[in-house]
């Protein structure tokens, strides 16, 4: 456990040297979190004035477009922007971790190392979680606390921490999404000789696994704690196998 923890460190410290990286991860959550927060106040200021939400619902059916749609669908997205960007930060750090070193030249010290090929994979994956999950931690707890206070929304509070499913979500599964894409970044960036193919390979998986993500994060809480929960650990088994199968299937030439 104290091999796997130390290279988990060594790779929160390479993060850490590149500050404009994190900065940028820490604005794409306060501008998402402007953006609907504005909105949300904006509505919220509506409803303390009942002909001022009726003139604003006019106009909004004047383009076909129902109020309390377009509230859900409001919600439904900042929830879903808020849940996913987890593991596509995590998919991001972990498609050149193991890359990074072969290019470094830190790869073979690396190998002779006392420690397995598997302990190297999930610290690999470690180090790449921990500064997104603080991140996630920090953004979408405190903005969601702060949102499902606002009275305009209290119809869809189960979306913003008034819900066991929702911290279920916001604790286990989302981390747990981003584990197991965070996997599949980690072994792909082992697999791969260059920086644009490892992300070529992990763009794809983002694409393909984030939709999926976010229905179940955000659409699926009105299903209950156990959907989340069932969720989760299909994740943490997902990333696990993944790992297990790049352990065995890095070539002995992974130096090369």
């Amino acid at each position: 456990m104290k091999r796997l923890l130390r290279i988990a460190r060594t790779e929160v410290l390479e993060h850490r040297r590149q500050p404009w990286m994190l900065f940028i991860l820490a604005l794409n959550y306060a501008l998402w979190i402007a953006v609907f927060g504005v909105l949300f106040l904006f509505v919220d200021q509506l409803a303390s004035a009942p002909q001022t939400l009726a003139s604003f619902k006019q106009q909004l059916s004047g383009f076909g477009i129902e109020f309390d749609a377009f509230l859900q669908l409001a919600t439904s997205t900042f929830g879903s922007l808020s849940f996913t960007n987890l593991p596509l930060f995590v998919a991001i750090m972990s498609g050149t971790s193991v890359l990074h070193d072969r290019e470094c030249g830190t790869m073979p010290f690396l190998m002779l190392a006392p420690i397995t090929r598997l302990q190297l994979l999930t610290g690999k994956l470690a180090g790449a979680m921990a500064l997104p999950l603080a991140f996630h931690l920090v953004f979408v707890g405190a903005s969601s606390l702060v949102f499902g206070r606002l009275e305009s929304l209290a119809p869809y509070a189960q979306k913003f921490g008034a819900s066991p499913a929702w911290w279920m979500a916001f604790l286990l599964g989302a981390p747990a999404s981003a584990a197991f894409v965070g996997a599949l970044g980690t072994v792909i960036s082992a697999r791969s000789r260059d920086v644009r193919t490892s992300m070529q390979f992990t763009s794809f998986f983002i694409g393909l696994l984030s939709l999926g993500f976010g229905a179940v994060l955000v659409d699926g809480l009105s299903k209950g704690l156990a959907l989340q929960f069932g969720f989760a650990v299909a994740c943490l088994v997902g990333a696990a196998l993944t790992l297990g199968l790049g352990a065995r299937v890095i070539s002995k030439d992974v130096t090369d």
